[in-house]
């Protein structure tokens, strides 16, 4: 959402394309108010600007929560760049929409595109398929894009809608848990054509656009969400330590927890889980004795 082109954008007329047009009635945009979105992105793992952003659009804070109309809650990621976000629980893949992604364009047809991503350690992502028939250049003043035309790739409708994405749509692979995607990652597409669509195409959004280059990331809403029970991964015990490394959702607390019998456990530290991976590792050191049980409990909501 580029505020000062605003006196300056003319809507041009539309050719339809295969995919869903704008949001409303029928459309799968995602409303802000869904009463389907039980979850909102609760933090960053990282992030890294692009080119042509400002400092006062560099807010990661403002993509956590729930998306809002306010164009000015937003981080611009720059042209080009990236930004990875966590949740309070995973997302996990249910029956269709898994999650949408919010940004904050005041029209219909100036839409501004990222890649998703998604990862259940924090280190292998995999990205959505997209697809881009948008025919030829975008300048940063036109509103001529039509979302007919565009598949796949955040940004297709206006503030206040999200698009949607279903994990199930993802090729299955080892490295991906789709019941326990502990990460959404966003990355600003340059829309001059270089970048290409799944399928080799060019993809155009408006470009050139300084200052405020790039995807505008409002908010990331899940619709499906796994709070249940996790997985204790790994543990090793030697000698008078124990290593324990156990599933979890970002920046949410653990205890671990010992004893003696399995009725009796004692509180041995309280833990952070790491925000840059879906696992935590802990060790810990114990007095001789007895032979001791171990286990982690989630302390946080």
């Amino acid at each position: 959402m580029k505020l000062r082109l605003l006196a300056f954008l003319i809507p041009a007329t539309l050719h339809a394309g295969p995919y869903a047009g704008v949001a409303g009635p029928g459309s799968p945009a995602v409303s802000k108010d869904d009463s389907r979105i039980v979850a909102w992105a609760s933090g960053h793992s990282e992030v890294t600007y692009g080119v042509d952003v400002d400092n006062m659009w560099r807010t990661p804070e403002k993509a956590t929560g729930k998306a809002t109309t306010d164009v000015y809650d937003i981080v611009c990621l720059g042209n080009g760049g990236q930004i990875t976000m966590y949740f309070p629980h995973s997302v996990r893949d249910g029956a269709g929409a898994d999650f949408a992604v919010f940004e904050n364009s005041f029209s219909d047809t100036f839409l501004e595109l990222a890649f998703v991503e998604v990862s259940s350690d924090g280190v292998n992502f995999f990205r959505f398929p997209s697809a881009s028939l948008t025919p030829s250049k975008v300048g940063p003043f036109d509103t001529t894009m039509d979302p007919t035309n565009i598949d796949g790739l955040a940004g297709k409708y206006r503030g206040g809608y999200g698009t949607p994405f279903d994990l199930a749509s993802l090729p299955d692979s080892p490295l991906l848990n789709k019941q326990r995607v502990a990460f959404v990652r966003i990355i600003d597409i340059i829309g001059d054509g270089k970048t290409k669509d799944s399928s080799g195409r060019p993809i155009y959004d408006p470009t050139p656009v300084i200052g405020s280059g790039g995807f505008d990331l409002d908010a990331i809403g899940v619709i499906h969400i796994n709070d249940g029970d996790f997985s204790l991964v790994n543990f090793t015990l030697t000698g008078t330590t124990a290593a324990l490394e156990w599933q979890s959702n970002p920046g949410q607390s653990y205890r671990i927890e010992s004893g003696t019998k399995l009725d009796d456990w004692q509180p041995v530290e309280t833990v952070t889980a790491r925000t840059n991976r879906g696992t935590t590792l802990r060790t810990v050191n114990f007095a001789a004795g007895p032979r001791r049980f171990w286990r982690v409990v989630r302390t946080s909501p």
